[in-house]
């Protein structure tokens, strides 16, 4: 297979429904706004695996393509009518859109839908002739992996390939730790170092190297929204545990980014903050969940003990 670093944007957007489809011998197409109805239909598979593509989808109100030559596309593997009676009007004889086997969004991340291993395979030959800069590509270990691979993309930062993906649906049978809270916009300044320096422990780079105002903006949206949960100290203002709802449907939360202060580690936040977490959580959906990485067994330990099980295994590629 031919290798190629990740390259830059697409000089030409024009072209890249003919690339695509060139690339994939027609079988990858860009999704446009009257594949709405399927996308959502195939994310509503598997609520809790696509949680981060239907919060995606819901802030954009629609599968069709972004604006200009940069912009954001979900991509679609249409079905085949198994057993579909040939005298019956295809769907795109009667101008309905076709159901989704699966899909691909391609944003600042990519995060693929429902695929399977040749399917994945697709959507990396799609992704090779696309020309992007991604910062990622996380999802089901399988269809990740394969995507990848397909890409030609090489020389990746990282490639956590066993993340277990756990859930819960009831409040822990640990006690919550008292003072975990909703944060509010005057703790923007306490929260960001706290956000940054979580989200450099984890990736080994600032967040800022990929556009501060951006990075910020992240943050402010998450409290706002009432998606930022904090313990502050009482002396000091400074946070010390916190953990944020990254993607949110009326059936998932996704919590990401647990932190703990690092000098108020081994001190027992970790187990009863995210009991917390998790009963303000279940105010917002039936289901909460999170992934994590396989080697990083303190916080597997945790969040057991708080009551999450394995639902099944995510990767992700950083770039």
């Amino acid at each position: 297979m031919l290798r190629q670093r990740v390259p830059l944007w697409s000089p030409s957007a024009n072209t890249l429904a003919a690339r695509i489809d060139h690339a994939t011998g027609g079988a990858v197409r860009v999704l446009m706004p009257g594949d709405t109805p399927a996308l959502r239909r195939l994310l509503d598979a598997d609520p809790v695996v696509n949680v981060s593509v239907a919060t995606t989808l819901a802030s954009r109100g629609g599968a069709g393509p972004g604006k200009g030559r940069n912009g954001a596309v979900f991509l679609g593997i249409d079905a085949e009518a198994e057993g579909a009676d040939p005298a019956d009007a295809s769907a795109e004889d009667s101008g309905r859109a076709p159901e989704l086997a699966a899909a691909c969004w391609v944003g600042s991340n990519i995060n693929p839908v429902g695929a399977d291993a040749a399917q994945a395979e697709l959507f990396g030959l799609a992704l090779g002739v696309m020309r992007r800069r991604v910062s990622s590509i996380y999802g089901p270990a399988e269809a990740v992996l394969e995507l990848h691979e397909a890409s030609g993309w090489h020389s990746p930062r990282d490639v956590r390939a066993d993340q277990p993906l756990l859930t819960m649906t009831g409040p822990s049978s640990e006690v919550p730790l008292p003072g975990v809270r909703q944060a509010q916009s005057e703790d923007f300044a306490r929260v960001e170092p706290a956000c940054a320096a979580m989200f450099t422990e984890e990736l080994g780079f600032s967040p800022y190297a990929q556009g501060s105002a951006q990075y910020r903006e992240r943050i402010r949206s998450l409290i706002a929204a009432g998606h930022s949960q904090v313990l502050t100290d009482p002396v000091t203002g400074e946070v010390i545990f916190k953990a944020e709802y990254g993607a949110v449907t009326d059936d998932v939360v996704q919590i990401q980014g647990v932190w703990v202060r690092p000098d108020h580690r081994g001190q027992g936040l970790a187990v009863p903050g995210m009991a917390a977490v998790v009963d303000h959580a279940l105010t917002l959906a039936p289901t909460v969940s999170l992934y994590v990485n396989s080697y990083n067994a303190p916080a597997i330990r945790a969040y057991r003990r708080v009551g999450f099980e394995q639902v099944g295994t995510f990767a992700t590629v950083l770039f």
